[in-house]
């Protein structure tokens, strides 16, 4: 007799679907700095910034040129930060398993580390209110506001069904 799996919750699917796509999202971008890293990419977005700084009109270019530098004249920028992606994709992937397998730990896996980056975003705010940052706060606290809704709900029925005579 086949055991049914039970039905996975549609926000649980939606989380899983988000993690999956950024853990994709970011391999691409790691291989693509890596690659970079090694053929002088670091060197040709330095003298990109240099020559927007030169002939920008408009604020945010100049914005994007300085942080451009900043980010090519950091000892190892593309490479520290090309692993720093691989690392986040590969806890992505690890949490979205969890999840489609359905672990007990799965959910409180997403929730700690989730929340863990929560007072980072928060502070990041108060140096530069950008659309991104608020737009993933919220993201990041509904996905952590949902899955600890989800384990009470379904530690709450388990008690309720171990009750009963």
């Amino acid at each position: 007799m086949v055991r049914a799996e039970p039905a996975r919750p549609t926000g649980v699917g939606l989380i899983v679907t988000y993690k999956v796509t950024k853990a994709l999202l970011q391999i691409v971008a790691a291989a693509i700095l890596l690659y970079g890293a090694h053929h002088g990419l670091s060197a040709r977005l330095a003298v990109f910034a240099e020559h927007l700084r030169e002939h920008a009109v408009h604020a945010w270019s100049n914005l994007v040129a300085a942080a451009l530098l900043r980010f090519t004249h950091a000892h190892h920028g593309l490479l520290w930060t090309a692993y720093a992606l691989l690392g986040d994709a590969v806890l992505s992937s690890v949490e979205a398993w969890a999840l489609t397998r359905a672990f007990w730990w799965g959910e409180w896996l997403v929730v700690v580390t989730t929340s863990g980056l929560i007072p980072f975003e928060i502070r990041a705010l108060f140096h530069h209110v950008r659309v991104g940052r608020v737009v993933l706060l919220i993201l990041n606290l509904v996905i952590v506001t949902y899955l600890v809704q989800n384990v009470r709900q379904r530690r709450a029925a388990h008690a309720q069904a171990n009750s009963r005579p």
